[in-house]
């Protein structure tokens, strides 16, 4: 199937200016131009832009992108550094899923904080004026019988 590059933007969720450049340098070298210059893509060529904001999204630097890119024209002779190249994505990606799970783990630490707080009506323990009022109202509450 043929898309317009707006189709392919409002599909793929990225600006045609972005589509543009990927184009223009280089990273969708597939793409073919109709009768009056407008770039037609094919399914093969929004498979490529995928590719490309992926690798964008994890982190690889546009010069690495065409790198590969290039690679992949040259044949099957690269696809040792292909593979290469993609196992130091995947590991960077893993270690910046780790990262995001370590911060995520610290933001739903403190989301059960104030709903703590907030539910149970206790002073923000963690703000350090309010800190000696929440042991005195810890104690306080230790010391009420229980209904």
């Amino acid at each position: 199937m043929a898309y317009t590059i707006q189709e392919v933007a409002k599909k793929m969720n990225v600006s045609t200016y972005s589509i543009r450049y990927y184009h223009d340098h280089g990273m969708l070298p597939f793409v073919k131009r109709d009768e009056n210059n407008n770039r037609i893509f094919e399914d093969v060529d929004l498979e490529w832009l995928n590719l490309i904001i992926c690798l964008r999204s994890t982190g690889m630097p546009v010069e690495r992108i065409q790198h590969y890119i290039q690679l992949v024209q040259e044949g099957e002779h690269t696809v040792p550094e292909r593979y290469e190249m993609m196992k130091v994505q995947q590991r960077r990606t893993l270690n910046e899923i780790n990262d995001l799970q370590n911060h995520l783990k610290t933001i739903n630490h403190k989301v059960d904080h104030y709903a703590d707080v907030l539910i149970n009506h206790k002073v923000d323990s963690i703000v350090p004026s309010n800190m000696e009022e929440a042991v005195k109202h810890e104690v306080y509450q230790e010391n009420q019988p229980s209904s």
